[in-house]
C-alpha cells in the first residue's frame, strides 16, 4: 500500500483555531467597553488647609480643582487614640437628610472653589459627642466618593 502526502487538511484546522482566537479577542474588548471597564474616575486634586478650634472646623481651599461637597465623605478621628469623633457620607446635603453642611456665614456652600473657605461649627457637637480638647490632635480624612481616592489626610492641632 502506498501512503500519499497530503498537507490539505492542515490548513482549514489551522484556519479555524486562528478565527475562534480572533473571536474571543474581540468578545473580551468589546464586553470590556460594554461593562465600563474604561479609564478609572479621577479624583480632584486639591490643596486643602484645616484650622480646629474647639467650637468650629474651618477648610480653607488653597489651589487645585472645585471639590463637590456632596461627593466627598469626611472623617474625623482623636490622632492620639485612634477613637472615631464623625463620619459623614456627605459634607453637603440640601435636601435636609443630614450631612455636614459645611458654610461661609449663613449660605450653604455645595461646591468649594480655591481661596474660598467653608465652616462648621456643628460638626463638633454632633459628632460622637466627643470632641477633643485644645492642645488635642485629630486627623481629618476627605475621600472622594465617586472614585474612591483620598483627597485629605492630615492632622491639626486642636486650638
Amino acid at each position: 500500500m502506498k501512503f500519499g502526502k497530503n498537507d490539505e487538511a492542515v490548513s482549514p484546522v489551522i484556519g479555524v483555531i486562528l478565527m475562534v482566537a480572533i473571536t474571543v479577542i474581540l468578545a473580551a474588548v468589546i464586553a470590556a467597553f460594554v461593562f465600563g471597564m474604561g479609564p478609572p474616575v479621577k479624583a480632584p486634586q486639591a490643596q486643602l488647609q484645616f484650622t480646629a478650634t474647639t467650637s468650629s472646623l474651618k477648610i480653607t481651599h488653597s489651589g487645585g480643582d472645585p471639590l463637590v461637597l456632596k461627593d466627598e465623605k469626611i472623617t474625623i478621628k482623636n490622632a492620639a487614640t485612634g477613637t472615631p469623633i464623625l463620619s459623614s457620607t456627605l459634607m453637603y446635603d440640601n435636601s435636609g437628610g443630614g450631612g455636614l453642611n459645611f458654610s461661609i456665614g449663613s449660605t450653604n456652600q455645595s461646591t468649594l472653589t480655591p481661596g474660598n473657605s467653608v465652616t462648621n461649627a456643628t460638626v463638633l457637637v454632633t459628632g460622637a459627642g466627643v470632641w477633643p480638647a485644645s492642645g488635642s490632635i485629630i486627623q481629618i480624612t476627605i475621600l472622594d466618593v465617586p472614585s474612591g481616592q483620598v483627597i485629605a489626610d492630615t492632622k491639626v492641632t486642636v486650638s
